[in-house]
């Protein structure tokens, strides 16, 4: 079964974040300050989640290796490696250590905050262009060199984060054709494991929520059907893994949520990047 080989320290798994850091980011996303900062806090969340998960006593197991890739951000067409290291390192070297507030259950029905301190490694950026294309190309590439050292591994992820279309400058239609052709090129590539996966999470403004679309018939709007076209199928293996996990995906389901609500891009990006942890559902 393909995409079902498990993470190990011998057999590490890729987990690569794309994040769209341009201008549009910075725009209000509900009761969550700005997209921006939420698409921050929930990658900073998962790496935190990842790291807990692959612990043995004191000693962080180095099961991933993960980047992060910003887009737009330092400058308008920027494709910026922020980070790229094995778990360990991220546990490690933190970039700072923020106070977060959490709810929680009162053991009773209801809901109490507390206080926690969160670990960062990516920090909240929204400005420039949308660069989306060479984003995906830079992850080609990484993809290509990983697997080039690693073929026995899992099959690399990619989890790209965004609130639209791409956009550089050039037309929009252009960049969407240059951006299907390049997922479909990283679709494509072969690994004892199977095809690297793209998910998308879409960060959207306003409509119905979508999670895991089997057709794009479903979907409203041409943001949505554009990162539903560059999403993958979710491979039986992850599919199995979610029914674990509670979550319920249909039959040809594509890897990819729209207008997402702050749960439902929480679930999703904690299962896209998680599933290699139990890919076989066992």
């Amino acid at each position: 079964m393909s995409n079902s080989k498990q993470w190990s320290s011998a057999t590490p798994g890729y987990i690569i974040f794309l994040v769209d850091q341009s201008g549009s980011m910075q725009e209000n996303y509900p009761e969550q300050g700005d997209k921006a900062s939420f698409a921050s806090l929930v990658i900073n969340r998962t790496i935190n989640s990842l790291i807990l998960a692959n612990m043995d006593g004191e000693t962080v197991k180095d099961r991933v290796f993960i980047s992060i890739i910003g887009y737009g951000g330092s400058r308008a067409l920027a494709v910026d490696d922020i980070r790229s290291e094995y778990l360990s390192t991220f546990a490690d070297k933190p970039l700072k250590l923020e106070k977060i507030k959490k709810k929680v259950s009162d053991g009773g029905g209801g809901l109490v905050e507390i206080e926690e301190e969160l670990p960062i490694f990516i920090e909240p950026v929204a400005n420039g262009l949308t660069p989306m294309a060479d984003a995906l190309s830079f992850a080609k590439e990484l993809i290509q060199g990983w697997l080039q050292k690693k073929p026995d591994n899992p099959a690399p992820i990619i989890i790209n984060i965004s609130d639209g279309l791409p956009y550089t400058g050039d037309t929009v239609e252009s960049e969407i054709k240059k951006s299907i052709t390049i997922a479909n090129d990283i679709m494509s590539i072969t690994s004892d494991d199977g095809n690297p996966l793209v998910y998308n999470a879409h960060i959207g403004d306003s409509g119905t929520e979508h999670k895991f679309p089997s057709t794009k018939t479903e979907l409203a709007d041409e943001q949505a059907k554009f990162l539903y076209e560059i999403s993958s199928s979710v491979p039986d293996s992850h599919n199995l893994s979610a029914k674990k996990k509670g979550i319920e995906i249909k039959d040809n389901a594509k890897g990819f949520v729209s207008n997402a609500r702050p749960e439902a891009f929480i679930e999703f990006i904690e299962f896209g990047s998680m599933s290699g942890m139990d890919a076989t559902g066992n």
